[in-house]
């Protein structure tokens, strides 16, 4: 169901004094509405009351609203002013605009002031959603309430519409390839599979409880289920808590290195970068030793056998030019020419066959049967000679190929030299931030690379117990179909078994091709979006969901790119994963245009309108991001009444809403 949001109202939530309300107009072509603010002025936190109203999460916020050594959720300025034993509540409320009719949801968390002065807090709070049914008003509370909002738009796709602008610039940058995944699983909406694969996980379980160990065969391998399942459950949840570390330590690590690089001392930043430039690098150099390597080796399981047969191949040769030199090869007479004549009884003379006369021509007929035969060697004579001349390149070839990947292997040894230099040079500067810094990029970079490891090890131990698990089920069917008594639990059992099975496929299989899908819109929607239209030759997200942005030239510059085409990026996968979500709501940004160059600034706002056209996009924007140019481009898209200013009191502790006047 489509919706968009009619207006927002405030009272006493967060910096926001009183009640302050927004209305904001629909239109198809004036799509876009601005609320301009200064940084720290509450335009994070109207984002923050959107989500906080429709899901009761602030996206800004990482510390929960009770949390009583932080700022409460309720305005200080209205709890200053209660008077003592007396309660007041936070509220937003927002008006929607659906395809079924208007909707009002309105979330509260009520509050006080005791007798003795102290401030007191409801540990939750309170939603009710009013929408109609029947073209009647229906107003529905509770906690069962949430479901009515997650028809609209689920939580888990919330981020993909209510986006950060600066999270989004970096979502590239420290995004790892179980986030991309992630954000893919989201959209793939596999909750229903999942829920199914798990009931069924517990049936099976129920099931094999219900079966008799009728003999000591059946109980002897329910137990070794019982114990591979165990193992296989314990080892998949070591994999996962060492993806969590190994995914918070390359998030750190990004950011360590962003330090680095744009440290004020020149000469930090100028070695941070020139070591990710190596780094960059040395990945490639990898990559192209990996890929020459396999190169090398399909050439050698392609040539070994013609080498080990080299003698055998030469004299084969040698007796098809003997057989040609002689004349014996190709036959001159083809057989079925000769069949044809002995069916007939004449010969092509018109005399019958009779006596020696088709004696003879059998005779013949006989002899060129092998003829014929060794016409294949004569066909494949040529094929032979390309051999012997492959056998005769093969020290010339090998050594081309060891050659090149020596080259490689140098240069790889040689920016890792330079590397570790760096490291040294950076060590080498008097400033303890930076020795702190470049310690825990040492440190980090020794966690991920020592998860990798266990990593590898635990998925190899993980793929034997399913294996040795897979056997043991098929050993407990066997043993089970001995015993009439157990055969319709047998049935459930394999039928159990079976739809698991199916149903792992069909998540491969939606996941897959929902990623593709991810991927083809990423390329329309970056192409579209991006200005330098020639630079790029395409995006690929492979099957381990690593993200690569392949230059015209050949190299991945995932890691290279400007901080504009870092948030075109974003947006067009944000925009690619809305789009096969299927779901139609407003879609918000805070700080859209931040540390991006003015040309990019133009092109996002002269661009991205018409590529949301007929979606309600709302800009949170400080003055610096809306400049002359900005200004310009979002009038044509913007209507007079659909554009807020935030204005702060002069102690900057409250804030208040109001329609930009122009000052």
């Amino acid at each position: 169901m489509k919706y968009a949001i009619s207006s927002i109202s405030i009272s006493n939530y967060r910096q926001y004094y009183g009640i302050q309300t927004l209305d904001i107009k629909n239109d198809k072509i004036k799509n876009v509405s601005l609320i301009l603010g200064k940084n720290g002025a509450g335009k994070s936190n109207l984002l923050n009351a959107i989500t906080w109203c429709l899901y009761g999460i602030e996206t800004h916020k990482s510390k929960d609203i009770s949390d009583s050594t932080g700022m409460p959720i309720i305005n200080t300025s209205a709890l200053k002013h209660l008077p003592k034993d007396q309660n007041i509540t936070a509220e937003v409320v927002i008006h929607l605009k659906t395809d079924n009719g208007p909707w009002m949801i309105k979330r509260t968390l009520g509050g006080g002031k005791s007798a003795l002065g102290e401030y007191h807090f409801d540990e939750a709070s309170k939603l009710s959603v009013t929408h109609q049914v029947n073209g009647q008003d229906k107003i529905d509370i509770g906690d069962d309430t949430q479901i009515l909002i997650n028809n609209l738009l689920p939580e888990a796709l919330k981020n993909f519409f209510f986006i950060d602008g600066e999270q989004l610039r970096d979502f590239f940058k420290v995004s790892t390839p179980e986030k991309i995944a992630e954000a893919i699983d989201v959209v793939s909406q596999l909750e229903l599979v999942y829920k199914a694969a798990n009931h069924l996980e517990k049936l099976e379980k129920n099931i094999r409880k219900s079966v008799s160990a009728t003999t000591p065969e059946i109980g002897k391998v329910q137990h070794q289920i019982e114990l591979a399942q165990e193992k296989l459950d314990n080892q998949k949840d070591t994999i996962e808590r060492i993806e969590k570390e190994k995914k918070l330590d390359q998030e750190e690590i990004i950011k360590v290195k962003d330090f680095l690089k744009n440290h004020s001392s020149s000469v930090i930043s100028t070695l941070e970068k020139e070591r990710q430039s190596l780094e960059t690098d040395i990945q490639k150099l990898k990559e192209q030793i990996g890929k020459k390597e396999y190169q090398r080796n399909s050439y050698l399981v392609e040539i070994a056998p013609f080498i080990y047969l080299k003698k055998e191949i030469e004299q084969t040769y040698k007796i098809i030019e003997q057989k040609v030199d002689k004349g014996e090869l190709p036959p001159r007479i083809k057989k079925t020419f000769i069949k044809e004549l002995l069916e007939k009884g004449y010969c092509i003379c018109g005399n019958e066959l009779v006596g020696n006369a088709r004696e003879t021509l059998e005779e013949y007929s006989n002899k060129i049967t092998l003829s014929e035969l060794s016409e294949i060697s004569i066909v494949g004579k040529t094929t032979i000679e390309e051999i012997l001349t492959s056998i005769i390149d093969f020290p010339a070839t090998i050594d081309a190929f060891n050659d090149e990947i020596q080259d490689f292997k140098d240069q790889l040894e040689k920016k890792e030299r330079r590397r570790e230099l760096i490291s040294d040079e950076i060590k080498d500067h008097d400033i303890a931030e930076i020795h702190r810094y470049e310690d825990r990029r040492e440190e980090l970079t020794d966690l991920i690379a020592k998860n990798n490891q266990l990593l590898i090890g635990n998925n190899a131990e993980k793929n034997e117990c399913d294996a040795i698990l897979t056997e043991l089920k098929e050993q407990e069917a066997r043993e089970l179909s001995k015993d009439k008594k157990h055969a319709e639990l047998n049935e459930k059992l394999s039928l159990v078994q079976n739809t698991l099975k199916i149903l792992g496929t069909t998540e491969k299989i939606i996941k897959t091709k929902i990623r593709k899908q991810v991927e083809l819109n990423l390329n329309k929607n970056f192409n579209t979006l991006i200005r330098k239209k020639t630079a790029f030759s395409s995006i690929t997200i492979d099957e381990n969901y690593v993200v690569k942005v392949h230059h015209v030239d050949g190299y991945n510059v995932i890691n290279d790119l400007s901080a504009g085409e870092y948030l075109i990026l974003g947006l067009s996968f944000m925009s690619a994963l809305m789009t096969i979500s299927g779901f139609q709501a407003p879609v918000i940004i805070d700080t859209p245009l931040g540390k991006i160059d003015n040309e990019h600034r133009e092109y996002i706002t002269t661009e991205l309108p018409k590529f949301l056209e007929g979606t309600q996009l709302i800009f949170l924007v400080t003055p610096t991001e809306y400049d002359n140019n900005v200004k310009a481009n979002l009038n044509r898209y913007l209507l007079k009444e659909n554009f807020y200013q935030i204005i702060e009191n002069s102690n900057q502790t409250e804030s208040t809403v109001r329609r930009y006047d122009g000052n």
